[in-house]
């Protein structure tokens, strides 16, 4: 167990960025690419990822006045937000979390051999999608008086059952995806996605429904052609950063820093994504190439990757900045009972997410965006006692004495058994 323990949490020390390079390598070996080309296709990969974490991280910093003013506003709010980094590493502290991956791995090549899914889920850090809902189902038997042999074979069902829904959802949404973000021979296979992408769905089909609403096309595009440079996308999140810094009574430097560093997002990020491409591209192109030997020439397949790809899309990074004091404003609502200080640093992959069904519309994708949040915030505050209880028997804290949440918890799959469990009074 201490062998496994140390093997969790050197993969947690690595992170993502750093562990992703070294598994696209493996990937690119098993495609026939030679070993200093898929090790090139890796840091590139790898760069982009890191490049898009930097970014981020710079992004929330400037940002962190604002927040800071908003939460000087109110009082109750008695959970804490640790983010999706720490319900991740909840999740990798179970002690069958490192089984639960090659298990995937081989059933994920067995259904693609079978036909019954063309998508190959490469994102290995992100499995802990995976391994969350399997660790909750596990916990939950345990609070429930169930054997650990029992507990663990529910968990397993759970994690191949949530695995299996997650490629068939990853093909159902390759080609709205490719379309739309230009990723030709990618997929997205994050299942937090995917509860987002249901939320953006069912808005944008309601206001496409609504006379007048249904006309409206305000996409990044639309402001540069009414408002040419002034209505570029940098532009204009440098204002939408004066405006959040005149709403919050910041100083001038404090403006100015939180203005340019919103503008430079913009620019910077698109680009991230593009080198991240430069590193996916052979590896997806090998991969369609070796299974359409195997399969059929009509056989095609997507390459599972992260949603940090969709993070070039102009419109959602522009709506980002629109979203963030919407997000601060959320978080007042009744229910809520924490401050989304990590939450809103994942504003941005909300808002470029929800461009898709939106069409690129900053309209619609403002809208799908709130109600995501309003889901997110309400479902994050109901979950905390139990989010608390799996955080105390992982190890993660050591009692329960402070409530915590975090995103990633609020997917559809952890909100049914969550609510399961509810019912039968277990938390």
């Amino acid at each position: 167990m201490q062998i496994i323990n140390s093997v969790i949490q050197f993969i947690m020390d690595l992170g993502g960025a750093i562990f992703l390079p070294f598994m696209i390598t493996i990937l690119g070996l098993f495609f026939k690419i030679k070993f200093f080309d898929s090790f090139r296709n890796g840091l590139r990969i790898g760069a982009g990822f890191l490049g898009i974490t930097v970014i981020l991280e710079m992004l929330c910093s400037s940002l962190n006045p604002a927040v800071e003013f908003y939460a000087g506003m109110g009082s109750g709010f008695t959970v804490i937000d640790i983010g999706w980094e720490g319900i991740a590493a909840i999740a990798w502290s179970t002690p069958f979390a490192l089984i639960i991956v090659p298990i995937c791995l081989v059933l994920n090549y067995f259904l693609i051999r079978i036909r019954f899914t063309k998508t190959m889920d490469v994102d290995i850090w992100n499995y802990f999608h995976v391994i969350l809902g399997a660790a909750m189902a596990y916990y939950i038997a345990q609070l429930g008086g169930m054997s650990a042999a029992v507990s663990i074979g529910l968990a397993m069902l759970v994690a191949i059952g949530t695995f299996i829904a997650i490629l068939k959802m990853a093909d159902w949404i390759a080609p709205h995806w490719q379309k739309h973000y230009n990723l030709p021979g990618t997929t997205c296979c994050n299942n937090d996605a995917f509860q987002i992408w249901a939320i953006d769905y069912a808005v944008c089909w309601i206001l496409d429904k609504i006379p007048g609403i249904n006309k409206i096309n305000l996409d990044a595009k639309w402001f540069s052609d009414k408002f040419g440079s002034l209505g570029e996308t940098s532009v204009l999140t440098f204002f939408v950063g004066i405006l959040i810094s005149l709403i919050t009574r910041q100083d001038l430097s404090t403006m100015l820093t939180m203005s340019v560093t919103l503008s430079a997002a913009i620019v910077i990020l698109p680009r991230m994504v593009s080198l991240l491409m430069e590193g996916l591209n052979p590896i997806s192109t090998a991969a369609r190439k070796m299974f359409k030997q195997k399969l059929g020439a009509e056989y095609d397949i997507y390459i599972g990757m992260d949603e940090a790809l969709c993070l070039g899309d102009e419109s959602g990074i522009q709506c980002a900045a629109i979203m963030i004091p919407i997000g601060l404003a959320v978080a007042f609502l009744p229910g809520v009972n924490f401050f989304p200080i990590a939450s809103l640093g994942s504003m941005v992959y909300t808002t470029c997410m929800c461009s898709l069904f939106a069409r690129g519309d900053i309209f619609k994708t403002v809208i799908a965006s709130t109600v995501n949040c309003i889901y997110s915030y309400q479902i994050l505050s109901w979950m905390a006692p139990l989010v608390t209880k799996l955080a105390v028997n992982t190890g993660y804290i050591s009692n329960a004495a402070t409530l915590v949440t975090g995103s990633s918890v609020e997917e559809f799959h952890s909100v049914i058994l969550a609510l399961i469990s509810k019912l039968l009074g277990i938390w």
